[in-house]
């Protein structure tokens, strides 16, 4: 009877060692979401955040089904997130967290910037006008 309440409180012990606790907060984070061009999220993708000045990563992972990367940015103020997709696309992202900005509830809209439309035409713009140039200035006859 000694062998097996021996055995019991060696085996108890053991059982601690496989338990996970978890504590719930509710926290000032900072949430950025992704979006393709055409509006569908950046889901399931790979990242990484960056605090300024460091070379490793605080948090790598994987965007959620909205195309969300969530983290607490604690006293780091400036971030730098580089999200990427296996086919090319992805973000290199840098940013001042809100809560460094004095208001938490601020949202920063990192899609401000020229039309896919605008750039093309600009883009189209500019070839029109180097070959304008070359025929006004590189076509010359003796």
């Amino acid at each position: 009877m000694r062998t097996f309440v021996v055995l019991i409180a060696l085996w108890a012990g053991t059982v601690a060692a496989h338990e996970v606790h978890h504590t719930i907060a509710a926290t000032n984070a900072v949430s950025i979401a992704l979006n393709y061009a055409d509006g569908s999220p950046f889901a399931y993708e790979k990242y990484e955040l960056y605090p300024e000045g460091k070379d490793v990563p605080a948090q790598v992972g994987n965007t959620d089904a909205a195309g969300r990367v969530v983290f607490i940015p604690g006293d780091a103020r400036q971030w730098r997130l580089k999200a990427f997709s296996a086919d090319g696309h992805g973000v290199d992202l840098r940013f001042a967290s809100p809560a460094a900005q004095g208001n938490a509830a601020v949202a920063i809209d990192a899609g401000v910037g020229p039309s896919r439309t605008a750039l093309a035409l600009l883009g189209l713009g500019l070839i029109l006008a180097l070959f304008g140039a070359y025929q006004l200035f590189g076509k010359r006859r003796p």
